[in-house]
C-alpha cells in the first residue's frame, strides 16, 4: 500500500469497528463522541471508498462492518495490534 492519509475520526471509525466485529450507527457514535450527523457522513464516505458495508440484521438494525478491504487497510495502518482475528 502507499502513504495513506485519512482524517483522524475516519481512522478511528474504523479501528472501532474493527474491535467489535461490527457496530451500530447508535454505539459508534456514543463510544466515539462523534454526532451522528458527522457519523452518517464518515460511514457515507467509508463506504463509498468500499472499506465498510452496511447489512441489516432480522430486527431491521442496520450493522456496519468493515469489507475485505477495510480489514487489510486496518491491519496496514495498525500492524501491531492483536485486535486483528486471523483471516
Amino acid at each position: 500500500m502507499h502513504n495513506i492519509e485519512m482524517p483522524e475520526d475516519y481512522a478511528l471509525v474504523l479501528q472501532q469497528i474493527q474491535e467489535n466485529g461490527q457496530e451500530d450507527i447508535t454505539n459508534l457514535s456514543e463510544s466515539l463522541h462523534i454526532r451522528r450527523s458527522r457519523l452518517a457522513h464518515i460511514i457515507e464516505a467509508l463506504k463509498r471508498k468500499g472499506l465498510v458495508r452496511l447489512t441489516h440484521d432480522y430486527h431491521s438494525d442496520l450493522w456496519i462492518e468493515l469489507s475485505g478491504k477495510g480489514q487489510r487497510l486496518v491491519r496496514y495502518l495498525w500492524p501491531e495490534s492483536k485486535l486483528h482475528p486471523s483471516f
